[in-house]
């Protein structure tokens, strides 16, 4: 949800209180200029517009165009200015004076409207060159489609949304088939072998699909999933989309141009994020042996801070330490959903009200340096127009740091996943 006006409108009228009683999630924005920004970078589900009347008319004039979704105005406009708002593109327009209460339940009928593109849902999971698509239920392998049966494709998004855990053959058959565990082993077999020549994975040196003696098979690649990139009405093009982006990439690379330390360009990396809004935390951590170390940090509680201080350490059940031993970008939706494969993280996000995170490690000359990550208290998946976005300003990042590389740790990534291994939790 995102707010649009004078913070002290939505303080006074209960809104921001509801919100935060009800784990609303709400970004706010004080113009029309920040609320168009927020709505090309995040799938928005309802932007609500609050201030004097004559704001408010310029400030629907100036959001309406920019995005599809749901627009209330919080007012009580004289004379015909309901009708003017309704004309201009108004969904509702609420009187503040009813209450929060019935502010929202009006807000939450509308909402029921809504066609399902508003919810908030992973769509995309991504490994290597493999790509699954879970709303169209297509496939494509290096860009080429993959034709795979219903079952075929039950079996690997199946085994994708649990990478890395060994899972027993009867489960794997229970849950795709829905047989009983003892009659499906022999058809698992020949499927998985079906599902392994479609993907050109070799059973002796899998990229996807490892067996596991005595149990059944595992998904060995990192998997990424991704949100559905934000839509936005056909009156706003390609290039006005990706603008934003590209200013912020600009405003990062000419402000780290000036920077004479690591600290000093890490500090501006983060603030060129957080101006984004693009997700309600931010850090970065360098490597500093077997340990990661923060180095700086937006917007991250005062505890959370304080519990990390010491290091996270090189473990596979931190999903940033994960993204450093791999050297691949970690994302996922809900923390809660992917605890077991993170349970480190789930620990430290959960009491943070964090939900959807996205890890990318900086690599300096083939070695990585660190990673940044990124955590939002929605459950709103990271999309993949976003994820391009954030690994082009590492890559900025990184050149600066090559300046500082002398007197920078970094580490092989080979070494790393070596020492690592031992530390991958078991199912």
């Amino acid at each position: 949800m995102l707010l649009v006006g004078p913070p002290n409108v939505f303080e006074s009228s209960g809104v921001t209180e509801w919100l935060t009683g009800h784990a609303w999630a709400a970004i706010s924005a004080p113009d029309a200029s920040r609320a168009k920004w927020l709505a090309c970078i995040q799938r928005i589900s309802l932007v609500m517009v609050a201030g004097e009347h004559a704001s408010v008319g310029s400030l629907v004039e100036a959001l309406r165009p920019a995005t599809a979704a749901p627009l209330v105005v919080l007012a009580s406009p004289p004379g015909q200015g309901v009708v003017e708002l309704v004309s201009a593109g108004v969904d509702a327009v609420i009187d503040p004076q009813a209450g929060p209460d019935e502010v929202f339940a009006r807000v939450m009928a509308l909402l029921r409207r809504l066609d399902q593109i508003w919810e908030p849902g992973v769509r995309y999971l991504v490994s290597q060159d493999l790509q699954v698509d879970l709303w169209s239920q297509q496939c494509e392998s290096a860009g080429r489609p993959l034709h795979l049966s219903p079952t075929e494709y039950a079996l690997l998004t199946f085994l994708m949304t649990r990478p890395n855990q060994a899972l027993p053959a009867q489960t794997i058959v229970r849950k795709v088939w829905g047989w009983p565990p003892t009659d499906g082993r022999n058809a698992l077999r020949i499927f998985v072998n079906r599902l392994r020549r479609k993907l050109g994975d070799d059973p002796h040196l899998p990229r996807f699909i490892e067996s596991v003696r005595g149990t059944g098979y595992r998904f060995v690649g990192n998997v990424t999933e991704l949100g559905d990139t934000p839509q936005r009405p056909t009156q706003v093009n390609d290039a006005g989309g990706a603008l934003p982006f590209l200013e912020s990439l600009e405003d990062l690379a000419l402000g780290l141009a000036g920077c004479q330390s690591t600290e000093e360009a890490v500090g501006h990396f983060l603030n060129c994020l957080e101006r984004t809004g693009y997700a309600d935390a931010v850090a970065v951590f360098r490597l500093d042996d077997q340990i990661m170390r923060m180095v700086d940090q937006r917007r991250c509680p005062a505890w959370w801070v304080d519990r990390v201080k010491l290091g996270v350490p090189l473990q596979h059940s931190f999903a940033s330490a994960h993204s450093v031993i791999t050297g691949e970008t970690v994302c996922f939706a809900d923390v809660m959903a992917a605890g077991e494969r993170f349970s480190s993280t789930a620990k430290h996000f959960v009491p943070a009200d964090f939900h959807a995170a996205i890890f990318i490690p900086i690599l300096r000359q083939g070695r990585v340096w660190g990673n940044v990550g990124l955590g939002r208290r929605s459950r709103q998946p990271f999309d993949s127009a976003g994820a391009i976005f954030l690994r082009s300003a590492v890559a900025i990042l990184t050149l600066v740091l090559d300046r500082f590389g002398s007197r920078e740790p970094a580490a092989d990534l080979a070494a790393l996943a070596s020492s690592s291994a031992e530390d991958l939790e078991a199912p």
